[in-house]
């Protein structure tokens, strides 16, 4: 399966409906005076600016090891979800800002319910195709995510995600509309609730990319199942030192193994070179290891 033809695929498809969603939630938002429903709609659009990120990201971080970066670049992807959550963050910081003014308006006896009944109902109808039509893809984009091992499609899903519950709270700001003025404060409120549930997905979200630009160690779980396939390799009398590294989503690997003093040097280079192809064999995640091989004293 082709990694970027799969992301690009999807890329188009939720591109194309986030343009049409975000377009319909901001105008119909508009012409109502919902500021939960043209918070909605930006919330729709920040998902195209990040499926261009993601289908960008994935692609350079499939570009081959060149000279100028020998160790590949695999970070780009984790790079990529890291400006993903900057644009989260970017968004809804934006629609508290309008709400905070909504809520003054509301406070000065400013904010007036709008009286065309077609209308709400035309923009109720856009919150609910929203919620379903994100709802499928969150869950299709996490499949092809969990398909292709891709973090920054997963981390698009969720972006779906959070484009479906903010439907809801506009759903509630646009029948808080319906009741009449003295409820128009639900709609300012609901768009608060949209952005702090985008903060916290894009905090999230943004925590992990920053693990695997940093060159964390990967998980204790991933190192245990290491020391235990090692410490099984036949002629592997001890594991002296194992250090892992994230680079993006893959994974580079540093062991020192302990072998019988008394074998050859042609010996103790094949039982490395044992353990490195077995690992990487295992391991799809493992991009790269070093095995060095210590010499250990038997005593008979």
């Amino acid at each position: 399966m082709d990694y970027v033809k799969e992301i690009k695929k999807v890329g188009i498809i939720t591109i194309f409906w986030n343009a049409f969603l975000s377009i319909c939630k901001i105008v119909s938002g508009i012409l109502v005076a919902s500021s939960s429903l043209i918070s909605d709609g930006i919330h729709s659009f920040s998902d195209i600016l990040s499926t261009v990120v993601v289908m960008i990201g994935s692609k350079m971080s499939r570009k081959k090891e060149d000279k100028e970066h020998p160790f590949g670049h695999e970070r780009m992807e984790s790079i990529a979800t890291l400006i993903l959550s900057f644009l989260l963050v970017m968004t809804a910081s934006f629609l508290i800002y309008n709400s905070i003014f909504d809520l003054v308006d509301f406070a000065n006896g400013k904010r007036k319910v709008y009286d065309s009944q077609i209308l709400l109902f035309i923009a109720l109808g856009f919150c609910i195709a929203s919620i379903i039509i994100k709802g499928i893809m969150y869950f299709w984009t996490k499949a092809k995510a969990k398909l292709i091992n891709s973090d920054a499609l997963y981390a698009d899903s969720i972006h779906h995600l959070t484009d479906s519950i903010s439907s809801f709270a506009s759903l509630f700001g646009i029948l808080g509309l319906f009741l009449g003025d003295n409820f128009v404060i639900f709609d300012p409120i609901a768009s608060i609730i949209i952005a702090i549930f985008i903060l916290k997905v894009s905090f999230d979200i943004g925590k992990k990319s920053i693990s695997e630009v940093l060159d964390t160690a990967a998980s204790e779980e991933f190192v245990n199942k290491l020391k235990n396939d090692i410490e099984n390799y036949p002629n592997v009398l001890a594991i002296n030192s194992l250090k892992t590294r994230m680079f993006g989503k893959m994974v580079y690997v540093e062991v020192e193994i302990g072998v019988n003093e008394n074998l050859t040097v042609k010996q103790g280079h094949d039982i490395a070179l044992g353990v490195h192809n077995m690992l990487e064999e295992k391991y799809t995640e493992i991009k790269h290891i070093m095995v060095h091989v210590d010499p250990v004293k038997i005593n008979l």
